[in-house]
């Protein structure tokens, strides 16, 4: 089972080191997420604009990335199988 806590609690300070604020950690299934594997949906935003742009999202993406795996090869795994990492604003529909 997946411990979403554990992982916002991983993810929160890459969030915050780039001055975003954090809006969100979900897995969603593989159906839901429309593809062969489920996906970690992460979702920030700029606290002045409530958006984020694509170099944010890819910088930020890459923070977790490399967060996630570094705990990984100490052995600490986070989600037991492939996932999709997906970062983005809350956009229009929040």
């Amino acid at each position: 089972m997946v411990d979403i806590a554990r992982i916002t609690q991983l993810v929160e300070p890459e969030v915050k080191a780039l001055g975003f604020d954090l809006v969100r950690v979900k897995l969603i299934g593989k159906s839901e997420a429309g593809g062969d594997e489920p996906a970690l949906q992460i979702m920030a935003e700029r606290p002045e604009t409530g958006q984020l742009l694509i170099e944010d999202c890819a910088a930020l993406s890459h923070r977790i990335s490399d967060r996630i795996d570094a705990l990984e090869e100490a052995g600490e795994v986070l989600i037991d199988e492939a996932y999709r990492l997906e970062v983005s604003s809350p956009g229009i529909d929040r």
